[in-house]
């Protein structure tokens, strides 16, 4: 009987189960976590997912950014990223380690009713001496989030066209830059949103369909970096059957 060996004395392992299918599902990784090891007695795919690295809020009334990031990704249900009536001269700023396909949004219990759309652009140019940023709308847009018109109504995947053009920069100008080099990704409502709408959990989707093969019934364990890693991207290839996850930290 085969056991693991660890390179570091353990301080906590904890463990989870998911009910895998044929379409694509997606788990956050555990925050202050660095490796996972995970089987399934079925073949089944794996992508790894980048990191969020910010979740900013525009407010246009103010002019004034809120980071959100440790609500978005620390996989507690009692904290989220408040869109309570996003207005249109609003904007959520998400900035990705590597480009990606797109978001998968957790809805937490209050989720927008009102009709509306969301307007997806990519940064398509990069902050340099006398240019401020540009942001361009993505192309191909699917948005699983929208019930009935409603856009961020339902838990779901809002996905894009991967861009050409998309290129790592900061925000703001050259004089002013702010925040940390990333892929940045942004939305506007094309209508306000409800009163109080609550965003529990994003996680940037693998930029492409071409997810790797785990064969049935093997342990895969690996040590991941959270500041490029955010989830990974799981599927079944037939059936449902249920994926056994191990969360290791040294």
């Amino acid at each position: 009987m085969a056991s693991g060996v660890y390179g570091a004395p353990l301080k906590a392992v904890e463990g989870e189960t998911v009910v895998l299918s044929t379409t694509a599902g997606y788990l956050a990784v555990k925050p202050d976590w660095h490796e996972v090891k995970m089987y399934c007695s079925s073949q089944w795919r794996l992508a790894q997912s980048p990191s969020l690295l910010h979740c900013l809020f525009y407010d246009g009334a103010t002019a004034t950014y809120t980071e959100y990031k440790t609500q978005a990704t620390d996989r507690v249900s009692t904290t989220h990223v408040p869109l309570d009536a996003m207005a249109t001269n609003d904007y959520l700023y998400m900035g990705f380690s590597e480009p990606a396909l797109g978001v998968y949004v957790d809805i937490g219990t209050n989720a927008n009713a009102n009709a509306a759309t969301l307007d997806v652009e990519y940064a398509s140019t990069a902050v340099a001496q006398g240019a401020t940023l540009a942001f361009t709308d993505v192309a191909g847009d699917s948005d699983g989030t929208d019930s009935g018109g409603a856009s961020l109504a339902v838990d779901g995947v809002y996905t894009w066209t991967l861009p050409t053009a998309w290129v790592r920069t900061t925000l703001g100008t050259h004089a002013t830059p702010l925040y940390t080099k990333c892929w940045w990704i942004r939305f506007v409502p094309s209508a306000a949103l409800s009163a109080t709408v609550d965003l529990n959990e994003i996680i940037p989707v693998y930029k492409n369909a071409n997810y790797g093969y785990m064969e049935a019934g093997m342990e895969y364990q690996w040590t991941f970096e959270p500041s490029r890693t955010g989830g990974f991207v799981l599927l079944a290839s037939a059936g449902t059957p249920t994926l056994d996850v191990t969360w290791v930290k040294h």
